[in-house]
């Protein structure tokens, strides 16, 4: 008889196979990514279809055998419906599951991404910030996870930690006035060098817990976008659904 275990953690995302059964993708707070097969869960009775779908955060209780786990039963904690009421909230979130997949791997402990996840979502739900700030917020924490944080505290080139007017998105960071001409760098203001501290050294409760001026933002949006590009170096399938919104 195969082992059982449980594990939690929140469907990434799904795949069909054969004519009733779904390859699953769980991130899971005890082994990483993992992949999940649900046998029958795409008939509307089986007691795995409403586990068996995107987003849906909870316990699972898994079989395996030497190459395969398989979905037995389990509890949904949260189906996160807030994400599922219009496309702008669907292609966003279906987003973040589709980096939290690329940037994880199997056997690994991930939890600093699954709670990046958890408090994303959170904030989704709660509509205090706009979904595009959220994104880029996202994005830059996910590269600090990964050990590819923007150093935005000191200059690259000296080291000072005053005067940080340029950046550099190929470099990684922050030039001081002095440095930066020496640099293919471009100017920033004093703001939105604030924003990007402020998202590098808070922890996840406070993530998205501040607000910017209309300029400062789109400051913001703009460098977070192009650091984010150039460090994760992918394209994402699921942002370019987010180019129509």
């Amino acid at each position: 008889m195969a082992d059982q275990s449980k594990i939690t953690g929140i469907v990434l995302s799904i795949y069909p196979v054969g004519e009733s059964d779904r390859r699953l993708t769980i991130l899971t707070a005890q082994r990483g990514r993992m992949q999940v097969f649900a046998r029958g869960c795409r008939k509307v009775k089986s007691p795995l279809h409403a586990l068996a779908q995107p987003l849906v955060a909870g316990e699972f209780i898994i079989s395996e055998s030497r190459t395969y786990a398989y979905l037995v039963s389990g509890e949904g904690k949260d189906f996160y419906p807030e994400l599922k009421e219009d496309l702008d909230s669907i292609y966003y979130s279906t987003y973040f599951a589709e980096v939290a997949e690329y940037f994880t791997v199997e056997g690994q402990d991930e939890r600093p991404v699954l709670n990046l996840l958890y408090v994303t979502f959170s904030a989704m739900k709660k509509k205090l910030v706009p979904l595009q700030l959220i994104r880029r917020i996202y994005e830059l924490k996910m590269l600090q996870i990964q050990g590819m944080g923007m150093e935005c505290f000191h200059c690259l080139a000296c080291g000072k930690d005053k005067d940080l007017v340029r950046i550099s998105f190929e470099d990684g960071g922050l030039y001081c006035g002095d440095c930066g001409g020496s640099h293919f760098s471009r100017d920033i203001s004093p703001k939105t060098v604030y924003a990007l501290q402020y998202v590098m050294a808070s922890g996840l409760e406070r993530l998205y817990a501040f607000r910017l001026d209309e300029e400062t933002q789109q400051e913001f949006l703009w460098a977070a976008d192009h650091y984010f590009t150039v460090q994760a170096d992918h394209r994402f399938r699921s942002a370019a659904m987010l180019d129509f919104l």
